[in-house]
């Protein structure tokens, strides 16, 4: 039995499980005391940093300064690298000034993580870097069983991979004054290997998406250690039929993909568990009213790619539920599917749902390549400022946190193998990411060392609305999100 095929044998039974009246029952008395003053919860999601390349240098938390063995990058034989390998033009993106996009290289650099600031002159945090690939199994390969010593030997962006920002780069942004104020998660890891699409939907049903019998141009490769060869958008076939990297919704693309676009997702989502027990929620996404009509003039098709609207950062939009070409698909994406640009209305008013997923548009989420880390700096600002200005400023929890590690480096290996349990499977947990908690509930000024990952904010969701599991076996297993609250306050 494969990998994947031993993970769906395990869903199937936690599913069985989960139908069973006895299950909810035991899984209500579980139910973290004072959950139920949280009246709203907000997920805000940001885009591809690890928890060293943004708080390596973060004062009381697990950072640079333990990462030992780690530090030290290996080529792909096992052997340290004399120096990290180059990467040409780190700096040629569109939105630097041309002294930036002229740097040749980063040659030269010791073997060990680096400050990205300053690195050649000019280089601030406001400067665009180049992207990294960000893939399933070249990630699984980077941690390599948790030693975390081949992010250089196996990024396109090399040197690049092991840059960070530093405590005197990053004291004075918002996201570390939050981190000051409230609550810093040090051990919360993404949920799934590899990329955004991949990580998107595992947010919202902790699991894969299914891809029965996909063509075979679009099978990834490895070696037979488990090595990535060739990463394409489907597992391995020994790894069973699940899109992994980047891939388009037959529901909502850019039409740049062809034919082999993912077919309808049935697995059960938050959203679904939420409906059944008549909770109100909504995804809201920057750009969305625009990327969802199907009549867009080419003027709009160029205010998306000015803004760097993604369509893998839509993961509702995969599931039949919200087919567009129904009638009730379009009526439940009306209802849970929403423009950002009613954000800041619906948490003035407090008419915002009590579970909100907020998706920034790309140049506010600070993505390498398109995005630099200030403008998504000060959205996160604005939107904290605003819930704290609401009639729900005495009850919500926002929980800014990122889709995955975008190709950086982190030294804390994710939970795997036999001790981890069901915390660990094939699919994941993947590298370590920032997230921060802030609510009037949050533990003020901490540090919360605790193993999360991101099944652990679905978790926190289900605890306070009473929800029937996820049929999924990491959803079981992972602790709630609710151990970083105080609720006693």
């Amino acid at each position: 039995m494969s990998r994947a095929s031993a993970f769906k044998a395990l869903l199937l039974g936690t599913s069985l499980l989960a139908a069973s009246p006895g299950m909810a029952q035991d899984g209500a008395s579980r139910f973290a005391k004072g959950v139920d003053r949280l009246s709203h919860i907000v997920v805000l999601y940001l885009e591809n940093r690890s928890f060293d390349n943004l708080f390596g240098e973060f004062p009381g938390a697990n950072g640079l300064s333990q990462a030992g063995d780690a530090a030290t990058q290996r080529d792909r034989d096992g052997k340290p690298f004399e120096t990290l390998p180059s990467i040409a033009k780190p700096f040629d993106r569109p939105e630097n000034p041309p002294e930036l996009r002229a740097v040749a290289s980063l040659e030269g650099l010791p073997n060990r993580p680096f400050p990205a600031v300053g690195v050649r002159p000019g280089v601030t945090a406001a400067a665009h870097t180049r992207d990294l690939i960000h893939a399933f199994y070249t990630n699984r390969t980077q941690i390599h069983g948790g030693k975390n010593d081949l992010f250089a030997a196996y990024s396109d962006a090399k040197a690049l991979s092991m840059s960070y920002y530093g405590s005197a780069d990053m004291k004075d942004t918002a996201i570390w004054r939050l981190a000051r104020d409230h609550t810093l998660l040090d051990n919360f890891f993404m949920g799934a290997f590899g990329g955004s699409f991949l990580n998107h939907i595992w947010l919202v049903c902790s699991c894969a998406p299914s891809w029965p019998d996909p063509p075979n141009s679009q099978r990834s490769q490895v070696d037979e250690e488990g090595r990535v060869v060739a990463e394409r958008r489907v597992t391995a076939k020994s790894d069973g039929d699940y899109a992994v990297n980047t891939t388009q919704s037959i529901f909502l693309n850019n039409g740049r993909q062809g034919e082999n676009v993912l077919p309808p997702q049935r697995a059960v989502t938050i959203g679904d568990r939420l409906t059944e027990k008549g909770v109100p929620w909504a995804w809201y996404s920057g750009g969305w009213s625009v990327a969802a009509k199907s009549d867009r003039t080419p003027e709009e098709d160029k205010l998306l790619q000015s803004q760097s609207f993604q369509w893998h950062h839509q993961p509702f939009a995969y599931f039949a539920r919200f087919d567009p070409t129904t009638q009730k698909g379009r009526d439940e994406r009306t209802e849970h599917l929403r423009d950002a640009s009613t954000l800041e209305a619906d948490i003035k008013s407090g008419a915002l749902p009590p579970v909100t997923f907020y998706k920034p548009i790309g140049v506010l989420n600070q993505h390498p390549g398109y995005a630099n880390l200030v403008p998504a700096d000060q959205e996160v600002a604005r939107i904290v400022r605003l819930m704290e200005d609401s009639p729900m400023k005495d009850s919500f929890a926002v929980v800014i946190t990122y889709d995955e590690n975008g190709g950086f480096f982190d030294h804390v290996a994710p939970p795997q193998g036999p001790a981890a349990g069901s915390k660990a499977d094939f699919f994941g947990p993947g590298t370590r990411v920032p997230t921060i908690v802030v609510s009037p509930f949050a533990q003020k000024g901490q540090v919360d060392h605790t193993s999360y990952d991101t099944t652990s904010i679905l978790k926190l969701i289900g605890e306070r609305h009473r929800l029937d599991p996820l049929p999924s076996a990491r959803y079981g297993a992972v602790e709630s999100l609710a151990k970083a609250f105080d609720f006693n306050r």
